[in-house]
């Protein structure tokens, strides 16, 4: 079966078992959509399209190197989009890229401004929870659009997601380098406004090395259904006890991370699990949590499966492990605050509408 069938099969199998909401409010500043969705309203934001203006911060790690704001640009302009670059963009303050309040005012700005359409990150690395409190929130509200980062930047779209109800994306900043698939992803989540359809599936076909690297686990079989809310595991951990904390309850829960060992991962799962956030879930869709092997060989740890099973199983609630999101090329976009399938059994993971309006 070709994909596009495979799809529409899937879709139209579980079309029934998720009840999206029918009150639909048009603004007219903003040409975004609210709809009603358990205890708050979720806005989406307008589509964005080819020469569309966009804006480009660092709400983190600075640019080592002034090219490398110039490789930003580039990239982010492959979707056809003109870039603006934020004010304090260029400036560096020890290990961030200016000031808190700097970097704050950079994505004020960018929502203030009509003719800026969207808004890219830069990079990750550290600082975006310095800022969060910074952030003017009700005039984000007022003024939605689409912003998209990953790593550090979870903190960001996060906290956005959270106190607003705005739709944030998780997908490839604006320095980090994207693939065919990862861009096809982006023309999905952020350009069209139709049902996006199944997600974050590998491209990789057969059994050689690469395809094997990719290839889907199932840790706990079954079918959820639910807003899609998550991120970089260690900033969803480190928000935990503010007011930006993640709100599971009900949802898919959607996960990755880099460059951790199997008992730090395990750690940060462990504090979810005391919080209450995995309970409240609905299912777990698992991302490429890459260079997480234990740096003494792995002799004496367990390894990352492990650690994912040990921390997974015992839930009982569907877990699918390895889609293509994290800190890998072909990373997937994905919407915070939209209805998402997760069919761990039948290894498929689809969004049930659209994010853009």
């Amino acid at each position: 079966m070709n994909y596009h069938a495979s799809r529409r099969q899937f879709l139209a199998s579980v079309s029934g078992a998720i009840a999206l909401s029918t009150s639909l409010m048009t603004s007219k500043e903003s040409s975004a959509q609210s709809l009603e969705n358990g205890d708050r309203k979720i806005i989406k934001p307008a589509a964005l399209k080819k020469g569309d203006k966009v804006g480009l911060v660092a709400p983190a790690s600075y640019s080592f190197e002034p090219e490398d704001i110039k490789i930003a640009t580039e990239i982010v302009e492959q979707y056809g989009f003109q870039v603006e670059l934020g004010s304090h963009i260029a400036s560096q303050y020890g290990y961030l890229a200016g000031k808190d309040a700097e970097r704050a005012s950079d994505i004020n700005e960018m929502f203030s401004r009509p003719d800026i359409r969207g808004i890219f990150t830069f990079s990750g690395g550290y600082g975006s929870t310095r800022l969060i409190d910074l952030l003017d929130y009700d005039l984000i509200h007022k003024n939605p659009k689409v912003i998209i980062g990953h790593s550090d930047v979870t903190a960001l779209i996060l906290a956005i997601h959270q106190k607003t109800g705005l739709v944030t994306f998780h997908g490839s900043s604006g320095l980090t380098n994207v693939s065919d698939y990862a861009i096809a992803h982006f023309r999905r989540a952020v350009m069209a406004t139709q049902s996006i359809g199944e997600v974050a599936k590998s491209p990789y076909k057969g059994t050689d090395d690469e395809a094997r690297k990719h290839r889907l686990v199932t840790i706990v079989a079954g079918q959820a259904t639910g807003q899609l809310v998550g991120g970089n595991l260690s900033l969803v951990v480190s928000l935990l006890g503010t007011p930006y904390e993640i709100d599971t309850r009900g949802k898919i829960l959607f996960l990755e991370d880099v460059s951790e060992e199997p008992y730090r991962i395990d750690r940060m799962l462990t504090q979810l699990f005391l919080a209450g956030k995995l309970q409240s879930a609905s299912g777990f869709a698992l991302g490429h949590f890459s260079d997480c092997q234990a740096k003494d060989g792995g002799l004496r740890s367990f390894s990352l499966e492990e650690v994912l099973r040990d921390r997974f199983e015992p839930l009982g609630k569907p877990t699918l492990y390895n889609l293509m999101f994290g800190h890998i090329l072909e990373n997937a976009v994905l919407p915070l605050g939209v209805n998402a399938i997760l069919d761990a059994t039948g290894k498929k993971f689809a969004i049930a509408e659209n994010a853009v309006v």
